[in-house]
């Protein structure tokens, strides 16, 4: 190239650089010019919370004020229009659970989010108003007054978590018609899930500018709010964003709400321990009729103002039951989930929640009966699918756990705590109706006599209460009492292994809800039966028995029992025990009943008279159904009897002087005959003597019928026998001096087949 047009090519590019520098340079003018006016628009609000009710622990509506300060004259800069902004409420101002009474929500196709439609939201689902001041548009009512107003809307549920702001959402439409003004805004609300604090977000707002804005939440007994449960001034935060930002710092405005009163202008505490806890409760059967089913209602509730209630411990009246057989159980996993199948359930449940005079109800939820469940055979639950208005805030699952007293079959039913926040709304507890109300499933004592129902309710702050609430069933002497009593032994005994004994009380078919069941019993053991005083030195301490009667020596353990009864799937049966009591002058008879979970414990009192007659008292026996109990005593080498003699001869004296009494008060005395197995079928002489001219015989009848016996030159003499065992006679001798003869002996039996039996005698004079 030539000089001439290398020096012309250097001033081009050169005249390109410098026009792109100054391009450069009044584009950074320009922003930065912008950024400076940006950050020069005045941004000055002031936001006012107001709750409508300014008493504690009560439904209110909120009345939120925002001001932006609005420039007048031409020559200044308008005022920062506002993109963001957020609220956060006190903590104690939360969601109100009655707001949900007859509340709906609008969709976002019925609120017409993201079009130009005018909003098809249902009437129930309007919570509130909005108004707004603008200067755009003149004041139809004077300078200052709203010239834009419309509708809070409460909108649908998009997520099941209360953070996610989609759970709450509210939808804000205001509007102009004869200005064609149509603004629809879509709000977060975040509940808090611990706290259930309250924040509520507008993002992205559209730039319009306005001096006010008015938002009005309906007040009422269904009012969306509730107010904080105690007295005082609460702190609440807002953050407000301009669409200057981020040239201009987003402001944050510091407010407070302030309660003043109690709920109903009553007096208010500022601390939450400092409330009353008074709940009341009613709970009985429908039916007082004894020994017949009957469903049983328990209802506890608390009143505005005082502490909530946490949780719930049931002591039953005894002999108040239910028939566990009846009904399969639930149980894990599906007891912890709450899956339980409709064929476990014994009942619905009722619960109330929310301040004021219109708390919002959840309807027969079920109660099912579960499997074993925190140290109790068996456990109920209530399964509450919480659905309120329009929101499905999940499933919620309270289990209780269900222990049998094992000396009186009484019932404790301890539960759970109660949610107190569900979906980050406080319950705030009113009320709880529980119905057990399966049909042939609860039944009432049989024993009239007063009683209780101890119910012992606890509170969020530690509080406690307890009540007694009165219970009696009626018309006990109504019912029959007629269970029948058989003892039998067995024939085949010893010194070394003693004697055995098998007791069996019945009740006859079809008892229940006809007969009263058995409160005590007492019975004497025949004098051929006597304790076995080694066995009774053998006695377990009662310090090892309430230990653990497993501890017990295996010398103590004396029998066995089982009761069959229509209350449990299972029969209970365990060992019987002698015990030891310091200061008893017998070792007592303890019988430990298990199964299904449940243990009772049996105790009679041992005494044994100075002839050597055992006597066994059972003073108090569960008002609980049975259909047999069976107490077996072995033979062995520490069996609890001994015996005298042969057995199978004495069996007319083998009777036990029995007293029954009944829950009622009836009483059924008898003398009730020891049967006695394995004994011989064969006529046999026991016995016998000759004093001079007199002869004593003692022959054994197998059976019922009549003895005869005779022989040449003896007086003859018969005698009937109603069953086996010895009879005795005297014959005497016709003519003095000696005699050999032939003692004939002819058992004729009432059935069957004659037998007899013969005897050589000799008389020397």
């Amino acid at each position: 190239m030539s000089g001439a047009g290398a020096d012309r090519g250097s001033r081009g590019r050169l005249a390109l650089a410098v026009g792109v520098a100054a391009v450069t340079t009044a584009a950074c003018l320009a922003l930065a010019t912008l950024a400076s006016t940006a950050s020069a628009l005045p941004f000055n609000a002031h936001m006012l919370l107001a709750p409508v009710s300014t008493a504690s622990d009560s439904p209110t509506g909120l009345d939120v004020t925002l001001s932006i300060e609005q420039t007048g004259g031409a020559e200044e800069l308008a005022a920062a229009d506002l993109k963001d902004s957020t609220v956060t409420l006190p903590v104690g101002m939360t969601l109100d659970p009655s707001a949900a009474n007859g509340l709906e929500a609008c969709t976002e196709e019925e609120f017409g989010l993201h079009t130009a439609a005018q909003p098809n939201c249902p009437a129930a689902s309007a919570v509130g108003t909005v108004a707004i001041n603008t200067l755009l548009l003149e004041h139809t009512g004077g300078p200052g007054s709203p010239n834009v107003t419309g509708t809070i809307y409460v909108g649908s549920q998009e997520s099941d978590e209360p953070e996610s702001g989609k759970m709450y959402r509210i939808f804000l439409v205001v509007n102009n018609f004869q200005r064609g003004i149509l603004v629809k805004l879509e709000g977060s609300v975040s509940a808090n899930k611990e706290t259930g604090q309250l924040t509520t977000s507008f993002i992205e707002t559209p730039q319009l500018p306005f001096a006010s804005l008015y938002l009005h939440f309906n007040s009422g007994p269904n009012a969306s709010l509730a107010t904080p449960v105690t007295c005082g001034s609460f702190p609440a935060s807002s953050v407000l964003v301009p669409w200057s930002a981020p040239y201009q710092p987003s402001l944050e405005i510091a407010n407070s709400i302030v309660i003043k009163s109690g709920p109903n202008g009553e007096h208010c505490v500022s601390q939450a321990a400092e409330r009353p806890f008074a709940p009341t409760s009613v709970a009985g059967t429908a039916s007082p009729a004894s020994g017949a089913y009957s469903p049983f209602t328990l209802t506890f509730s608390r009143n505005d103002g005082e502490q909530e209630l946490l949780n719930l411990s049931v002591v039953m009246p005894p002999g108040l039951l239910a028939s566990i057989a009846s009904v399969p159980l639930c149980q894990e996993p599906q007891a912890a989930a709450g899956t339980c199948s409709s064929a476990s359930q014994v009942g619905v449940a009722t619960i109330a929640a929310g301040p004021g005079p219109e708390p919002f109800f959840l309807k027969n939820q079920p109660v099912y009966l579960t499997g074993p469940y925190k140290g109790g055979p068996f456990g109920l639950e209530v399964v509450a699918d919480v659905i309120a208005g329009p929101f499905n805030l999940g499933t919620v699952v309270v289990r209780q756990s269900l222990k049998i007293n094992p000396m009186t079959s009484q019932v404790t039913v301890t539960s759970d705590p109660f949610p107190t926040i569900i979906g980050g709304t406080p319950v705030r507890m009113r009320e709880t109706s529980v119905a057990i109300n399966r049909p042939g499933f609860t039944f009432n004592p049989t024993d009239c006599n007063p009683s209780t129902i101890g119910l012992t309710l606890g509170s969020t702050d530690g509080a406690s209460d307890s009540e007694a609430q009165h219970y009696q069933s009626a018309n006990c002497q109504s019912l029959s009492f007629s269970p029948s009593f058989v003892v039998s032994t067995s024939a085949k005994t010893s010194k070394a292994l003693g004697a055995s004994l098998t007791a069996t009380v019945s009740y006859p078919p079809g008892a229940m809800g006809t007969q009263a069941w058995l409160k005590s019993a007492k019975v004497e053991l025949p004098k051929f039966l006597p304790s076995r005083l080694t066995t009774l030195q053998k006695a377990c301490t009662a310090k090892a028995f309430e230990a653990n009667p497993a501890s017990c020596p295996a010398e103590s353990v004396i029998g066995h029992a089982i009761v069959h009864t229509e209350v449990l799937p299972v029969p209970l049966e365990g060992p019987a025990y002698f015990v030891s009591h310091g200061g008893e002058a017998f070792p007592s008879l303890e019988v430990v009943l298990q199964g299904d979970g449940v243990t009772i414990d049996l105790v009679g009192t041992t005494f044994i008279s100075k002839s050597g007659i055992t006597s066994t008292t059972f003073k108090a026996t569960p008002d609980t159904p049975f259909e047999n109990f069976t107490l077996t005593l072995p033979e062995g080498k520490f069996s609890a009897l001994a015996a005298n003699g042969n057995l199978c001869y004495e069996q007319s004296a083998l009777k036990m002087p029995t007293a029954f009494v009944a829950q009622n008060g009836a009483v059924l005395k008898q003398n009730t005959q020891v049967e006695i197995e394995g004994c011989s079928n064969t006529l046999s002489i026991i016995s016998h003597s000759i004093s001079k001219r007199t002869l004593k015989v003692s022959v054994y009848a197998p059976g019922a019928g009549k003895v005869k016996v005779s022989g040449a030159g003896l007086t003859s003499a018969t005698k009937g026998s109603s069953r086996r065992g010895a009879v005795s006679f005297t014959l005497r001798q016709k003519k003095a001096g000696k005699l050999s003869t032939k003692l004939k002996v002819v058992f004729t039996p009432s059935k069957g087949k004659r037998q007899s039996k013969t005897l050589k005698l000799k008389f020397r004079k």
